[in-house]
């Protein structure tokens, strides 16, 4: 289609899911899998730290998902996969799974644009509610309201001459897409990260953390008008309800200044509670040591600098997956936990059988998604940890391209 279309798909009926027994992300991508910090967990693979002036960036300061210089990074880890594969053909083009348009899809244009690859994106958010639908621009963004689209995707792909094989590179997004289907799942995700932060909220204040004051400032502010400083970050979010928590500084305050734009960015707010400290110095030890291990982290440049809390969420996450028993039913699963999505699971498998490049790309934090080796024992990192495979099976569609 040559301009942004939307289209009726046919039938439009609600999808039914099924189970379809346990699985592992590592089931299709190994251990290519990079996550926030861009330092790949194969090994064999180098990362940001030593490879970024390969990668044609200035610095090795991190770049997020959407930034151009993340689409330098993740173009050089195709490539090198390939090469590590020892693919006897060159990468020709290159996939996108997704489940947001401004991180997913941003971060597709992007690669495509750079790499110079030819490209296809599938946006999915499962939509039960309306009929089922599509839409697609004229960048090959495919935006669909049912995971079980994938079919329909990958079908008009190959009619498209898509070779989707050896020439193939497929970039696949973890929460919300492979895990935790957003529209379907992606709320046991939340729940998750919501938990981890509690826990982190009840070490750091003990007795004196408000839960109810907590929940009230966290999802106020969990809103895009505060974007300019939270940017959409969890880790600043967090922190910031951990100090209203303790009044040393108000929520009217942060209020008042966010409405007259007068704090601007995370920084400034980090600036705000130093100044108050210095005049408060009592307390408590754990307080202050969070609050030092975020200033220190921030002044680094570093993205993930609430770090406590992002490990307490790694250790939550892993207790939502594969928790329930085998003949839970389906929407005891989808409930009440984090489950793989079937078709990203289906396509992702067939596409491996073809000899694609496959390459889980996340903006999660890495402390949350992998253990850290002083205190969380012998745990699995996110994509070996087994849970349910749930969804709607797409098998046959693909075993007739």
């Amino acid at each position: 289609m040559s301009s942004t279309a939307s289209v009726l798909a046919s039938p439009p009926e609600i999808a039914s899911y099924a189970k379809f027994g346990r699985g592992r992300l590592a089931d299709f991508s190994g251990d290519m899998v990079i996550y926030r910090n861009l330092e790949p967990v194969d090994k064999r693979l180098p990362g940001l730290r030593t490879a970024y002036l390969d990668m044609e960036l200035r610095t090795e300061q991190i770049p997020r998902k959407q930034d151009p210089d993340y689409a330098k990074a993740a173009t050089w880890f195709l490539h090198k996969i390939q090469e590590l594969r020892r693919a006897k053909q060159p990468l020709r083009e290159m996939i996108f799974l997704g489940d947001t348009l401004f991180n997913d899809g941003q971060a597709y244009r992007n690669i495509v644009a750079f790499s110079r690859l030819r490209g296809a994106c599938f946006i999915g958010a499962e939509r039960d509610e309306q009929a089922a639908a599509f839409t697609l621009d004229d960048g090959g963004v495919y935006t669909a309201n049912r995971w079980q689209m994938l079919a329909d995707w990958v079908t008009m792909l190959r009619q498209e001459g898509f070779a989707l094989d050896q020439r193939t590179a497929v970039i696949i997004d973890i929460d919300k897409t492979a895990l935790g289907a957003k529209g379907r799942n992606d709320k046991v995700i939340d729940r998750a990260r919501l938990t981890g932060i509690f826990r982190t909220m009840d070490s750091v204040l003990g007795e004196k953390f408000d839960r109810a004051a907590f929940e009230r400032h966290y999802n106020e502010l969990n809103r895009a008008r505060y974007h300019q400083f939270t940017a959409d970050n969890q880790d600043y979010l967090a922190y910031i309800c951990l100090v209203l928590n303790t009044n040393l500084i108000t929520f009217d305050e942060v209020l008042e200044e966010a409405n007259t734009n007068s704090l601007d960015n995370f920084e400034q707010f980090i600036r705000w509670v130093n100044s108050r400290m210095m005049i408060n110095p009592a307390l408590g030890e754990q307080l202050q040591e969070t609050h030092e291990a975020v200033l220190s982290s921030v002044q680094n440049g570093d993205p993930t600098p609430f770090k406590r809390f992002r490990r307490q969420e790694f250790i939550s996450t892993l207790e939502y997956m594969g928790n329930l028993e085998d003949d839970a039913t389906v929407a005891e699963l989808l409930a009440g936990e984090i489950t793989i999505t079937e078709e990203v699971y289906e396509l992702a498998m067939w596409l491996k059988a073809r000899d694609c490049a496959i390459l889980c790309l996340s903006d999660k934090p890495d402390e949350a998604s992998t253990p850290d080796r002083r205190s969380a024992g012998n745990l699995a990192p996110l994509h070996r940890a087994e849970t349910h495979r749930v969804g709607g099976s797409i098998q046959e569609a693909l075993e007739r391209l």
